[in-house]
């Protein structure tokens, strides 16, 4: 007796054909939503570079910075540090007018010791807080070369993801794309945690 076909085989050639287009459909789908994602990073990395006052500052002469101790607000300086600047240098203008005014008393004055000894203190709280003003220009200005540093670094990330964007885009392999995919999203979480510090350094 002749060996009965087994009508079920095409079949299952076809599905298996079917399966195995699939998978590869899937990844190249698949793929394509990572390449797509990239692209919006890159572009959203882009629009967020940014405007802040690291952009706006400039070197400070020797004078300009005697200036500012001085008591001229020259600085771009944050939220309390410019009410406390603001405060010590109206406190230093009131002490050196009650300085003028008492060496103005010591030449008609019989016991003028008391008297310089009282400008001499006024001196010292003067002094003083001309080096808080000092302190809180330094504090500023390392404030803003944090700044720079971070925006320099997100500048230079960006760069390496276009790069790992291309890499991603152009190679076969599928380990490569993994690998490509991966160093892009870290380099994407280091831009974040960079932009997070810089938002805080800008409500100092």
């Amino acid at each position: 007796m002749p060996a009965r076909a087994n009508s079920n085989s095409g079949g299952d050639n076809r599905k298996a054909s079917k399966t195995q287009v699939k998978a590869p459909v899937v990844q190249e789908r698949k793929q394509e939503e990572i390449k797509n994602e990239m692209e919006a990073i890159l572009a959203e990395s882009a629009k967020l570079s940014p405007n802040s006052a690291a952009n706006t500052t400039q070197n400070f002469s020797t004078g300009d910075r005697a200036q500012f101790y001085a008591g001229h607000d020259r600085l771009n300086l944050q939220g309390p540090s410019v009410q406390r600047v603001r405060e010590l240098q109206e406190e230093n203008d009131h002490l050196q007018r009650e300085i003028s005014a008492k060496e103005e008393e010591v030449v008609d004055c019989s016991d003028p010791l008391v008297i310089l000894a009282d400008i001499e203190h006024r001196k010292i709280i003067i002094a003083r807080n001309t080096g808080e003003i000092l302190k809180i220009y330094l504090k500023n200005e390392e404030r803003i070369k944090r700044i720079k540093e971070l925006e320099t670094r997100n500048v230079h990330i960006q760069n390496e993801m276009m790069e790992m964007q291309g890499r991603f885009i152009s190679t076969k392999d599928l380990d490569e794309k993994t690998k490509f995919a991966s160093e892009f999203f870290v380099m994407k979480s280091e831009i974040e945690c960079n932009l997070d510090e810089i938002k805080e350094l800008n409500k100092k």
